[in-house]
């Protein structure tokens, strides 16, 4: 589980900014976690609100690359190339100044926080710390290339050393070769899971489970099961093919492809019908994609990252979604989500599953361009279950929300001048 994921010069991110998962209240109703050693709790769920381009994406973006940079670069980040970050780029300072992210969470039971800064070219610093018996202890610490070990670790380390490059993260390089406690710790980094906006989904590659499929029935869109078919599509390459182009006025013959359809409920003798994957809409591919990842999560009681949640979905069914990992019984293991958007019926009072004051980030830009992430407890007179937090947030009470200068648009129905000016 996640604790707390910090960030220093990155996108519009410009000055450090914290995102913490740990309750600051009780929830009995929720499936907050415990933190081993420790009387805090962990939350399932945490949404970030804000007007567009004011930094809820980079904050998602931030922990891609942060992960990103765990698993790839000791063997996917070429020696000669720069590091492929993102720094604050509208004052002159920032675009030279480091980026540091910074990680805490919990992995088999014990709490760690692992951490790095780096500029364009090269990592200046990288640490992991854990806390085995609730005092703690120092894995490693690196300055450059000097790279000093704690008692704690053990197992070969002297010749990962010799294979770290000034651009790449020991933690990358011992987990490519086989460290065994580090190894473990950097699987925490691969079992995450995200989604982002704007994707076209695949068409479905093997049936899909029963338990999407009941995910797609209890949406109400009509599906009620899968099936594998060899029918080529209804429209070769068209206006429906999103533009791939087929063969058929070449006077070429496609050889057939199996290929999974939904089957919709219908009034046949078989009490339903495929249909061909581009004729699904958008919403229907959206749901099964994100349901499945969800699943995963749930199973695995791993992280999942969402950018712009309901985006293709109805609200309604948005909050479904939140309220798989808010629930003990379909979230057992732990799972957490993390997403932005728009959907402020999540702040409602009377929402069935909506997010506790705890649970709510907001993001804003100041006159320097720069992104500030804040939670809602920042404004302490916040009462769950009484205030009218959605109202409050759409009134500006919070900041957060989009200004609006209506001179902007008085001129916009003026007739042009005859020159043209």
């Amino acid at each position: 589980m996640l604790l707390r994921f910090r960030i220093t010069n990155f996108a519009s991110i410009r000055d450090e900014q914290e995102l913490s998962m740990v309750a600051l209240d009780d929830h009995p109703g929720l499936a907050t976690i415990a933190v081993p050693l420790s009387k805090e709790r962990v939350l399932p769920v945490s949404g970030i609100f804000g007007p567009n381009a004011s930094g809820k994406s980079n904050l998602i973006k931030a922990m891609t690359f942060a992960r990103a940079a765990v698993i790839e670069s000791h063997q996917r980040w070429l020696p000669e190339d720069p590091i492929p970050r993102w720094p604050f780029r509208l004052d002159s300072e920032s675009k030279n100044a480091p980026s540091e992210f910074v990680f805490e969470f919990v992995h088999d039971q014990v709490r760690f926080e692992y951490g790095f800064s780096l500029d364009d070219t090269v990592i200046l610093e990288e640490w992991l710390f854990s806390w085995p018996k609730g005092r703690r202890l120092v894995l490693f610490e690196r300055t450059g290339l000097d790279i000093t070990f704690g008692a704690s670790l053990t197992g070969h380390k002297a010749a990962i050393v010799d294979l770290v490059r000034e651009n790449s993260l020991f933690l990358s390089a011992a987990a490519a070769n086989n460290h065994p406690q580090l190894r473990s710790v950097a699987t925490w980094f691969g079992r995450w899971r995200r989604m982002t906006p704007g994707a076209e989904y695949p068409q479905p590659s093997r049936l899909v489970e029963e338990q999407a499929l009941n995910l797609l029935r209890y949406a109400d869109i009509g599906v009620i099961g899968s099936t594998v078919t060899d029918k080529a599509p209804a429209d070769q390459g068209g206006f429906l093919g999103r533009g791939v182009p087929g063969h058929a006025h070449l006077g070429i013959e496609s050889a057939p492809e199996a290929r999974v359809e939904l089957v919709h409920k219908a009034q046949t003798s078989r009490g339903g019908e495929p249909l061909p994957w581009d004729w699904e809409s958008s919403g229907t591919q959206t749901w099964l994609h994100l349901s499945r990842l969800a699943l995963t999560c749930l199973q695995e009681g791993s992280i999942f990252t969402i950018d712009d949640l309901g985006d293709n979905l109805h609200p309604l069914l948005t909050a479904q979604l939140v309220g798989l990992f808010q629930d003990r019984e379909s979230n057992p293991h732990g799972a957490q989500l993390i997403f932005t958007g728009h959907d402020v019926k999540l702040l409602g009072r009377h929402a069935e599953y909506r997010l506790r004051r705890d649970q709510v980030w907001l993001t804003e830009k100041n006159t320097s361009g720069a992104s500030r992430i804040y939670p809602l407890t920042e404004y302490g007179r916040v009462r769950d279950g009484v205030d009218d937090v959605e109202g409050r947030y759409l009134q500006g009470r919070y900041g957060a929300v989009p200004f609006f200068d209506r001179s902007l648009l008085a001129d916009l129905t003026e007739e042009p001048a005859a020159d043209g000016s």
